[in-house]
């Protein structure tokens, strides 16, 4: 365009539409995409590790800290809710995502700072329980939206690369929120919410300020107008999707996959909170001593062992490497329940009063879990139905978390009415159960019956 064509207005009206956009941008797209979800990470990390270790150390049951996190995961069990209704709504003259990502974002500061006000959280569990369902609605939504984000400017060449920072970027969130918040918690919650919500602001900036797509509006009342290409725009029809995902979890192989979904995680969800109470109470451990290890170094040896998992899954088959995981982490239950002081058990030269058995427990059992979470994600997106696999992929991840919400439920019923060397072997099943499931169904059925893009499929 010959510059001399246009007025001034038009020509700093131009510059402002092709400057700082996502979509001809590739390192700022990249970079945006993790730290949105080091968003997700930073409260995450705090609520399942900060906030847990302190309930514990503040002398609360297991009981309450289960349904804590129960309140807390909940949420993420419905967010296949949030495909479809995306795919369908939104402001396409902001960007096809943006808006519900702002949205989103705003909604989790504001539900932080709201914490933030409770004068006394440990006393006020129920008050504390209803904002953290909702900030996770809105953390839940962030998720949905930054994952169609990244499918929709990202190139084939980008994906790999792009999916493991971005996974990487939640669990340096978590590590932030489990450990380094941990250590600034010292005469009560308000410093580290204030840090939180101070975090969650700075990182809305990036969706605030920049466009997806060049000749977009920033605001909604600046110039710009909808850069959506036909095949971009939004769908027409709700139902018809809902259909379609209908149809995709009619086959036995994608059944199959939600039952081992929804099995495989309840074990470890049902020790989350039991394990606090254990560490910090009965074990007499300090409550960073705690954070340090299972929201530092084992969240750190998380993220090493989430990308080997991965890698390994492409070799030898994602089936393969969650049933191995599962083995070696149901073992590691029988071990250390067994290794229980008031166990009958007489196997095993350490127990639970030797500092080191314990921390080689919780590092190997949040390896293995690691592991699994790769192998689980790479069968679900293996087994999904291309058509509408962004929507029932959401779906298997939801069922993922209704799996850790219904185990934190149970825990605190679990620990008045059972042993503790009995919960562990009760854990150590429900982690083999989930493996029995693998060698029934075979995870290339969808594509082989269903086919791909091919609308007679429909």
């Amino acid at each position: 365009m010959d510059l001399s064509e246009v007025g001034y207005h038009e020509v700093l009206m131009l510059d402002s539409n092709t400057s700082l956009n996502l979509s001809e941008r590739p390192i700022l797209r990249l970079f945006t995409l993790c730290i949105l979800y080091l968003a997700q990470g930073i409260p995450y990390g705090f609520v399942s590790v900060t906030f847990a270790s302190y309930l514990a150390a503040q002398g609360k049951p297991v009981e309450a800290i289960g349904s804590l996190m129960a309140w807390f995961v909940l949420p993420w069990t419905f967010k296949w809710i949030w495909g479809p209704f995306i795919d369908r709504f939104g402001i396409p003259s902001m960007g096809k995502r943006r808006p519900w990502i702002l949205f989103a974002q705003l909604g989790m500061t504001v539900t932080l700072f709201s914490m933030a006000c409770i004068p006394d959280p440990s006393n006020n569990l129920r008050i504390v329980g209803m904002l953290v369902f909702v900030h996770n609605i809105f953390g839940s939504l962030q998720d949905v939206s930054v994952d169609a984000l990244a499918v929709d400017l990202l190139k084939e060449e980008e994906r790999g690369k792009a999916n493991g920072l971005m996974y990487g970027s939640k669990y340096l969130g978590m590590v932030i929120g489990g450990a380094f918040l941990s250590r600034l918690l010292v005469d009560g919650l308000t410093l580290v919410f204030t840090i939180q919500v101070l975090a969650l602001t700075l990182i809305m900036l990036f969706p605030l300020l920049l466009r997806e797509r060049p000749g977009e509006k920033l605001l909604p009342w600046t110039n710009g107008k909808s850069q959506l290409q036909e095949s971009e725009r939004f769908a027409s029809n709700t139902f018809y999707l809902f259909k379609l995902l209908g149809r995709a979890f009619s086959l036995r192989a994608t059944i199959l996959t939600a039952l081992a979904g929804f099995t495989i995680f309840i074990g470890e969800a049902i020790l989350g909170p039991i394990t606090k109470v254990l560490f910090i109470q009965d074990l007499g451990w300090e409550r960073t001593e705690v954070t340090d290890i299972e929201g530092g170094y084992a969240l750190i040896l998380g993220l090493s062992c989430s990308i080997l998992g991965g890698f390994l899954s492409d070799k030898f088959g994602p089936k393969r490497i969650a049933s191995i995981g599962s083995i070696v982490l149901g073992a590691m239950y029988v071990v250390f329940g067994l290794a229980s002081p008031e166990s009958e058990a007489s196997l095993f030269l350490y127990d639970w009063n030797d500092k080191p058995f314990v921390i080689i427990y919780i590092l190997i059992s949040t390896a293995m879990i690691a592991m699994i979470s790769a192998s689980m994600f790479s069968m679900c997106m293996t087994v999904s139905w291309p058509k509408v696999a962004g929507t029932q992929f959401t779906a298997y991840m939801a069922i993922l978390n209704l799996s850790t919400s219904f185990g934190n439920k149970i825990s605190g019923f679990l620990d008045t009415h059972m042993t503790l060397p009995a919960i562990f072997i009760l854990a150590a099943s429900l982690q083999i159960i989930a493996v029995l499931f693998f060698p029934l169904f075979d995870i290339h059925q969808t594509r082989r019956e269903l086919g791909s893009n091919d609308l007679k499929n429909a």
